[in-house]
């Protein structure tokens, strides 16, 4: 059986008309994507208004469980954040995502991979290595189960939320190196019919990976954020080995000649802070430089140290010098001080090392 949740409304629309023909498979799909999607959490769903054949055809084809289970959690006592650590049901395998409680807005952190490949020296999850790559329904599973653990356990801070407002790819792994059930799930995401999140609250986040940027440029209207973290190609290849094989001066072209094509997508710059090494004024300089022409918001982080960590979180008095240096050049700055850094759920800090089976 197929898992529902991995199948976007066109290839439910293709499947019923290979079974039922065509006249009606729109209709139906359509009809099925509401009764499954407009529940929160999703719940037995009713199949009032469709046939018995439909439904039985239905319910024989596709699975409607969620392809997660929560393994453990944690939550944060300084902000209200929630790490959970999913099981995935296929192999035993753990990731992990956060619920991130902000003013007006309810954000969940997922993960694209089991691991990841990209080895960035200041990041936990780089140090795992790449275990293997999620499919659609794992990558859509985890706000399915996030709203339905919310639905559950009401007396957390998270769960006065009425639902999840944002989703952001920032989880464990590189989104861009499993592009294919990366842009599939935001089909999801954003269709009306489904979990219907408007495109400019969804936001990928990549190392710069080419030509993978294209094709999530190409084929959704998500927000992007690069995590550039130096301007400078050589020190940034020694923070990022990705940088070798994709300069980010490539990468950075990349975007301005979408943004020049009158694109209204929104970019972000991801740029964390590390002490003494990328946090000076000829960074800010250099920084604004590389980005002339391109309308971008760039979100400061301070560096989320974590155990093993060859690189120091510098202090607040120069992470807010170097925003500075950028405003008064005329670019958009913000210091992201992240949460959930006392659960080990911020920027950079999620890991989980082995499969865990019981």
């Amino acid at each position: 059986m197929k898992s529902f949740f991995g199948q976007n409304r066109s290839k439910l629309v293709q499947d019923i008309a290979n079974t039922f023909g065509e006249l009606k498979s729109q209709l139906r799909a359509e009809q099925l994507f509401r009764k499954i999607y407009k529940q929160n959490p999703i719940q037995d769903v009713d199949f009032e208004g469709l046939s018995e054949e439909v439904r039985k055809w239905f319910l024989n084809h596709y699975d409607l469980n969620i392809p997660l289970e929560i393994h453990e959690l944690q939550s944060s006592t300084h902000d209200g954040s929630v790490k959970f650590a999913m099981r995935l049901k296929k192999d035993g395998r753990l990731v992990e995502s956060v619920l991130i409680p902000e003013r007006g807005r309810l954000t969940q952190c997922i993960s694209t991979q089991v691991g990841c490949a990209q080895a960035c020296r200041f990041c936990q999850t780089g140090r795992m290595g790449l275990l293997r790559s999620l499919t659609t329904e794992e990558i859509v599973g985890q706000v399915i189960l996030a709203e339905k653990w919310k639905a559950e356990n009401p007396n957390f801070q998270v769960s006065s939320y009425k639902q999840v407002t944002n989703i952001v790819y920032m989880g464990m792994g590189e989104p861009l190196d499993n592009i294919d059930n990366v842009i599939e799930s935001t089909h999801i995401f954003c269709d009306n019919l489904g979990l219907n999140f408007s495109p400019n609250k969804v936001t990928i986040s990549t190392v710069g990976l080419m030509p993978a940027l294209n094709q999530v440029l190409e084929n959704t209207k998500v927000a992007v954020a690069l995590s550039l973290h130096s301007p400078f190609e050589a020190e940034r290849s020694k923070i990022m080995p990705v940088n070798v094989k994709h300069p980010i001066t490539e990468v950075v072209r990349t975007i301005k000649e979408h943004s020049k094509n009158g694109s209204r997508r929104s970019f972000m710059i991801q740029y964390t802070l590390l002490r003494g090494i990328n946090d000076s004024k000829e960074h800010a300089e250099a920084l604004v430089s590389l980005l002339k022409d391109v309308s971008v918001k760039i979100n400061l982080i301070p560096l989320n140290e974590h155990e093993g960590a060859s690189y120091r979180r510098p202090d607040l008095g120069r992470v807010y010098a170097f925003q500075q240096e950028l405003k008064k050049a005329g670019m958009v700055a913000t210091v992201r001080l992240s949460k959930g850094r006392d659960i080990q759920a911020a920027c950079g800090q999620l890991i989980k090392d082995k499969a865990i089976k019981e």
